[in-house]
């Protein structure tokens, strides 16, 4: 595999692959497509019998021939065949769909007087491939006469050894770079048995070191007893190494990371009053004394490995599945004039509130039994009154490079709530817009949209899209933040 030895099982496929290095790939490049040539029927039949990639050139009554003695819907018949697993109605690979697809646009463009307005290739995307042949034959009825032309010949051999894509599960040719046609990423196809031939392991090379084969000394054995071996056997290994064998001496931990380093001194514009059950920092209330981002959340975090250190000192969370930004970091800044609380549990942070210099709580942030964070900010509105954003996340310290956990879902319903309720609180409503049930109760006007809006809304927010600004095809285009200023006015 990719020019090094491996040590596998004598499948037949391994056995077959040992005679091609032994009498032909060992040979210089110059000699080797004569070699091949003079064995050509022997190495053919073997590979129909022996190997995972088998011979392609083949008819439709099942004779063995050369690619160019092939139709063009023979061809497109056989690449299905070969790359197309029909018992689970998939591709063996992504990339085989394109593979065929670009040879049928070769069919199409050899066999069409004028170019279709639709590519065929298009319209297969969608339908099964088993009736591909069919659809190119009721299109172009040529093409299960006519045989390649040597162009298309070469073009087929140039698709299989194209860059970028799984090799072929076949032998296209007997040529020079039948080395890497037959050996190119063979490991791959023995963890997809079902894309084989005949579904046979005989066909595949099965890696099986002489380190595995020491310790595979059980018939039959389990994969979970296997995973667990090596699991259980791994962790043995590094407490004899690290801890002499003793399990007892093992420290438990909040969660594994690097130990936090002493903060730094606190800025003189903080003022800290501490005990054994909160710690109240009390803030300037000038903007240029305050202490930075990275300098104050150590502070507040605290000494400790915990929930509220994970939470602040983690520069990514897992949001949905995908890495984000640790945004929470940045509504915990030191702001002017604010009071910041962090109420201690065993002198481990439980509750944290950020209050502003009237005593109004602006901010809570804690963490339940079960590791679940509530965050909730509180937002005043223009009429004074206080409406929650409520956000949650996960705490998981066993993940220790990513140890908190988030909802896209979760915080845009949370978002979409806290945004009707800030339109009810600013607009005096005395109903909500979930209390609205019969929607002609919705007032309508209608709002008539001009070029002349179109190009003004497009200057004022710097929209260059030529969209909105040029009116092609007889109409011109008008930005979707109309919307906005649609619904305002009813809100």
């Amino acid at each position: 595999e990719y020019g090094e030895l491996n040590h596998v099982l004598a499948t037949r496929g391994a056995m077959f692959i040992r005679d091609m290095t032994d009498t032909i790939l060992s040979q210089p490049r110059g000699k080797r497509e004569a070699l091949l040539l003079a064995r050509k029927d022997e190495i053919i039949a073997r590979l129909n019998r022996d190997y995972m990639r088998p011979w392609f050139g083949r008819k439709a009554d099942g004779r063995v021939v050369d690619l160019e003695q092939m139709t063009y819907a023979e061809v497109i018949g056989r690449a299905v065949e070969l790359m197309y697993v029909r018992h689970q109605q998939r591709w063996a690979s992504p990339s085989y769909t394109q593979f065929v697809l670009d040879f049928v646009d070769r069919v199409e463009r050899r066999m069409c007087i004028a170019a279709p307005d639709t590519p065929l290739s298009s319209e297969l995307r969608d339908v099964d491939p088993l009736s591909f042949v069919e659809r190119v034959v009721e299109a172009y009825p040529e093409s299960a006469m006519q045989l390649l032309t040597s162009e298309d010949v070469q073009y087929f051999i140039g698709l299989c050894k194209r860059r970028g894509q799984k090799p072929p599960p076949f032998i296209p040719v007997l040529d020079a770079d039948f080395g890497v046609l037959l050996l190119k990423d063979t490991t791959s196809q023995p963890d997809h048995l079902d894309a084989v031939i005949d579904q046979d392991p005989q066909r595949v090379g099965i890696q099986q070191g002489p380190v595995a084969a020491k310790y595979s000394t059980v018939v039959d054995e389990p994969v979970k007893d296997i995973l667990d071996g090596i699991y259980h056997g791994h962790i043995a290994a590094l407490v004899e190494r690290q801890h002499g064998g003793n399990a007892s001496s093992i420290p438990v931990v909040e969660y594994v990371g690097a130990e936090p380093i002493a903060a730094a001194a606190l800025a003189a514009s903080v003022t800290l009053h501490e005990s054994s059950v909160e710690r109240v920092f009390s803030l300037s209330a000038y903007a240029e004394q305050l202490p930075d981002l990275d300098s104050w959340l150590p502070v507040l975090a605290g000494p400790h490995k915990s929930w509220l250190r994970a939470l602040l000192t983690t520069p990514t969370i897992v949001q949905s599945g995908k890495y984000v930004d640790n945004y929470v970091r940045r509504m915990l800044r030191a702001r002017p004039g604010r009071k910041v609380t962090v109420q201690l549990e065993s002198g481990l942070p439980s509750l944290l509130t950020i209050a502003d210099s009237a005593g109004i709580v602006e901010l809570m942030l804690g963490c339940d039994a079960d590791g679940a964070i509530r965050l909730t900010v509180y937002h005043t509105t223009l009429a004074g009154i206080v409406v929650p954003l409520p956000l949650r996340f996960g705490y998981v310290p066993l993940q220790c490079l990513t140890p908190i956990h988030g909802s896209k879902q979760g915080e845009n319903n949370s978002a979409m709530e806290f945004s009707i309720a800030l339109w009810s609180a600013n607009f005096g409503q005395t109903t909500g817009y979930k209390d609205i049930v019969d929607s002609t109760t919705v007032a309508r006007t209608e709002l008539v949209i001009t070029e002349e809006h179109s190009r003004a809304l497009c200057k004022v927010v710097g929209n260059r899209a030529w969209q909105y600004s040029l009116a092609k095809s007889g109409f011109l285009y008008a930005p979707l933040d109309f919307g906005q200023i649609a619904y305002t006015k009813e809100l």
